[in-house]
């Protein structure tokens, strides 16, 4: 067991992974980055990339050669199970000592943003189990709504309209930055004994609703923005006229309303208590990211 060296990040090419990647560079961490698509893999010091598709077991073990930890994080699809499923008994198989699983916020009755209708939240529940009950050491980080994730669609209506369209009403939500998400699971993977059997709660500092984020976003543009609140059906329509698909509709909504109610506005300290540093805050995101938005 002592001369295994590497840390296995799966989903390497995501913007989580991709961070992570950027911390265990810094650090001179040897890392397997695995993508399943290599024209994605970038270059890093201390970094090689290995093509595998979760999806298919035979492909995972090369992986996790000389590997002592391994991060576990992909997109939702229709084999999510399946697929984490085959990391986790490769993992075993392969002799890792330590998973550090990227999990949501909605997925454990435990949390308090729990969202019982969640598509995604029940999927992790489920790979949530698989791992406790591998007899891996393991470590769960189930976060919030993120902030990056107002660098799409969302940002274009603000350059557009100045406008923010959800259907949460006045409900809030600490949204957390990915970058702490990542570093997070750098600190444990570099004191992964300290946090084995932990499930870390990861939130921003502090919870908002759309009329403070457009607040936040009007002092830095120096422009009004405005929240209209959307009702949870004429949201379902404009997702619908998207085209989306049913199940991320469903989904969309269920975390809105969970919002709107009240039910997302849970604020936790394990960021702070792991870094031993404050969550990045949603007013230095905007800051930092204004041009996004001008």
């Amino acid at each position: 067991m002592e001369n295994k060296r590497y840390v296995t990040v799966f989903g390497a090419t995501g913007k989580i992974g991709t961070a992570l990647l950027h911390y265990l560079s810094q650090a001179e961490v040897p890392v397997i980055a695995v993508t399943r698509d290599s024209a994605k893999a970038f270059p890093l010091p201390f970094i090689t990339w290995k093509t595998a598709d979760m999806g298919t077991l035979s492909s995972l073990p090369a992986t996790m050669e000389n590997s002592s930890a391994v991060f576990l994080v992909s997109g939702m699809s229709i084999n999510f199970i399946a697929e984490q499923g085959n990391v986790i008994t490769a993992a075993k198989a392969a002799g890792v000592n330590h998973i550090v699983k990227l999990s949501s916020a909605s997925a454990g009755k435990s949390s308090p943003p729990h969202i019982v209708e969640s598509a995604i939240g029940s999927s992790h529940k489920a790979v949530e189990d698989l791992l406790r009950a591998s007899g891996v050491d393991w470590t769960i980080l189930q976060p919030t709504g993120f902030m990056q994730n107002w660098l799409g669609e969302f940002a274009q209506k603000i350059k557009d309209e100045r406008r923010i369209y959800e259907a949460t009403g006045d409900g809030k939500r600490a949204y957390i930055d990915l970058r702490d998400i990542a570093a997070v699971a750098f600190t444990v993977l570099q004191e992964p004994a300290k946090h084995a059997g932990q499930t870390y709660i990861l939130t921003g500092d502090e919870a908002l609703n759309y009329w403070q984020v457009a607040t936040l976003i009007s002092n830095v543009l120096q422009e009004e923005v405005t929240y209209v609140p959307l009702t949870i059906a004429a949201a379902k329509e404009r997702m619908e006229q998207k085209g989306m698909p049913a199940w991320a509709v469903q989904t969309f909504l269920a975390y809105a309303e969970v919002q709107r109610n009240g039910d997302a506005a849970y604020v936790s300290g394990d960021v702070a208590a792991v870094l031993q540093q404050p969550a990045r805050t949603a007013a230095g995101f905007f800051e930092e990211y204004a041009k996004w938005f001008k």
